[in-house]
């Protein structure tokens, strides 16, 4: 029996893929936690960024007597960390994994598309999701929150989808992206009330604990902080893809424009946006763009970006050039920092000339072609859970 058959046939139960994602992402926690000294800096810098905030101290500078790094995101994320700062590392640490891990296949279930659809994104964005997970990083809750600002959009909740977007926003600025699919929707002017209604509760929610002149300076020490804080010397982006390999040195005004242009493009074919498979590759671009083209992606990043791809699959034709280019993405940017490629490979190659984002490029610019070019609206492959009469196949290859 073919074992990928077997695990995907099992996860055809929407139970069955949680049950597999808190089995793996728990056991990779432990394994980390026992094995590793100094485990989970990234914890570390996330739960006393509270401890600091009640304490007035500034958030955005180091302390090296306690992590590695700078805190660099919003003084109300550092208050969401509260529970995490009271509860012991070791538990506090699975439950942040656990909810990184949970909270995209969470959001993936509330799709109406196949539940072996739900399975393929779940193995697909694995390795990516271990990756970021053993860094103890919010990838994987970013990821989530974006997909779920795009599932409430959906399901016309509007005010949901701005609390989603609000809370994520607070995190990395790059989860309001998902906003332009209310572009020609009539609740555009809900979704902002809501969302600047959040934002302020939300904003000046730290003020209520420690003062709103003391909060006051810390978005002072933010603003400061993120002006100066440079890129990570081996990101993965098309900037730095241009830059090491290519040999191109353009300023990074140049590649936004051009992202902004590419990913407005598609709506020009308006028509379209009342298609769910057009809606969902323009998420699935929206999803790899944000990674692609941010000059500060690191390795664990992309499990945002590889959560795009596996949508884009889903929601496209398949045709052989489709499969060539996702076993590329699994292979060169999934697979490229795992140990299946040797370390001379990928300390010579991969990293030194950014090859990890290549495949997402190329995927990146497949899906603008798909959107701007594909008639969706003779698609027969796709996506409806609720009818009754679709009959899915064990094979990896009757996913979609």
């Amino acid at each position: 029996m073919n074992p990928l058959n077997s695990v995907t046939k099992m996860l055809k139960n929407e139970q069955n893929i949680y049950l597999f994602y808190i089995l793996i992402f728990s056991l990779a926690t432990l394994h980390r936690l026992l094995l590793t000294d100094n485990a989970f800096n990234n914890f570390d810098i996330f739960r006393y960024s509270f401890f600091n905030l009640i304490q007035n101290n500034n958030l955005y500078t180091p302390y090296p007597d306690n992590y590695f790094d700078l805190f660099k995101y919003n003084p109300s994320f550092a208050l969401l960390m509260a529970p995490f700062w009271i509860i012991p590392k070791i538990l506090g640490v699975l439950i942040w994994n656990l909810l990184n891990a949970l909270l995209p296949v969470y959001a993936i279930n509330q799709l109406q598309i196949k539940t072996s659809s739900k399975a393929f994104f779940s193995l697909f964005i694995l390795i990516e999701m271990l990756t970021s997970v053993q860094n103890a990083q919010s990838n994987g809750l970013m990821l989530g929150l974006m997909l779920l600002v795009f599932v409430f959009i959906e399901k016309n909740k509007i005010e949901k989808a701005a609390l989603m977007m609000v809370l994520g926003l607070f995190i990395k600025i790059f989860a309001v992206g998902v906003a332009i699919m209310l572009v020609f929707k009539a609740a555009k002017k809900k979704f902002a009330i809501w969302g600047l209604t959040f934002g302020a509760l939300i904003g000046f929610s730290p003020g209520l604990i420690i003062g709103f002149e003391p909060l006051k300076q810390q978005y002072m020490n933010w603003f400061q902080m993120l002006s100066s804080d440079k890129p990570h010397a081996l990101n993965y982006s098309m900037m730095s893809f241009a830059e090491r390999t290519l040999g191109i040195h353009w300023p990074q005004f140049y590649y936004l424009i051009a992202a902004f242009i590419l990913l407005a493009l598609p709506l020009v074919r308006y028509k379209y946006f009342s298609n769910f498979s057009w809606r969902l590759i323009y998420l699935a671009a929206i999803l790899i763009w944000v990674v692609v083209f941010n000059h500060k992606s690191e390795s664990p990043t992309f499990v945002i970006a590889t959560a795009g791809v596996a949508l884009w699959f889903i929601a496209s034709k398949k045709n052989i050039y489709r499969w060539v280019l996702l076993f590329i993405v699994l292979i060169f940017t999934t697979l490229s920092s795992t140990d299946l490629f040797p370390q001379l490979v990928r300390e010579n190659y991969m990293k030194p000339y950014a090859i990890k984002v290549l495949p997402c490029i190329l995927l990146f610019f497949t899906a603008i072609y798909d959107l701007l070019f594909e008639n969706h609206f003779d698609t027969k492959y796709l996506l409806d859970q609720q009818l009754s009469d679709i009959k899915e196949e064990d094979s990896l290859h009757e996913i979609i």
